[in-house]
């Protein structure tokens, strides 16, 4: 009788760890960009700019905040380093960092939008166990500068190395979002405003929660920012 409660203790300890592997891949799709694109064009060079984000996307009849902090540095014109914090994930255990280059491929002209390239890496890592997750990250935005006014679309796209370790078939090697945004930038302020699609090619369900496929578009919101320049 001890043998059969052992065996029923180990399968309940099974599925409960598969339960906390799913919740966290699914987590991690939602997390993928959940701050407004960190720099849409490239700071001016010296230029350092601190800010804070919050994105509420939506999740059933709510909205789940999401709120992080980042540092960006202008390497040159064309070119800026940023680093970022996302500290919801702190609250659920999980320490989530993000960092990258963002430089310009084509200067804006008028109406003819410029185009910046970004990549970098996000890293998870959990204050539980200490496991450990890299995802590389690479982005594509136009964007349309009228003095202090930035207009931006943007397409980037998480990659997921370990997508076939995942439980019930959930992972995906591409967790792909799309956003559309505004941003006021003059002097030494910087404000942010961008609406965002976030994993619109899977469909997702946490514990009480769902997030919807491509015909929902995924986990959409809007997604606000305010930083300082120095």
């Amino acid at each position: 009788m001890s043998e059969v409660y052992s065996m029923i203790d180990f399968v309940n300890e099974l599925f409960t760890m598969k339960l906390r592997i799913l919740f966290l891949v699914l987590l991690t799709a939602l997390l993928s960009s959940c701050a407004p694109t960190r720099v849409v064009a490239p700071l001016e060079k010296g230029v350092i700019q601190v800010g804070t984000t919050l994105g509420r996307p939506r999740v059933n009849d709510g909205s789940l905040p999401l709120v992080g902090i980042y540092v960006a540095k202008g390497l040159s014109d064309v070119k800026t380093f940023y680093v970022g914090a996302q500290l919801t994930s702190l609250y659920l255990g999980t320490i989530q960092l993000d960092g990258g280059l963002v430089k310009t491929v084509i200067t804006p002209n008028g109406m003819i939008p410029g185009v910046s390239w970004s990549y970098g890496v996000n890293s998870f890592v959990s204050s539980r166990d200490g496991a450990f997750r890299l995802y590389p990250e690479t982005g594509v935005t136009a964007y349309w500068k009228f003095g202090p006014h930035i207009l931006n679309a943007t397409a980037n796209t998480w990659v997921d190395p370990t997508w076939y370790l995942s439980d019930f078939n959930k992972g995906r090697i591409l967790s792909p979002s799309f956003g559309a945004g505004y941003r006021f930038r003059y002097k030494w302020i910087e404000l942010q405003a961008e609406y965002k699609l976030l994993n619109p090619t899977r469909e997702m369900y946490i514990p009480q929660a769902s997030i919807p496929s491509t015909q929902g578009l995924g986990g959409k919101g809007w997604y606000w920012g305010a930083a300082l320049n120095f």
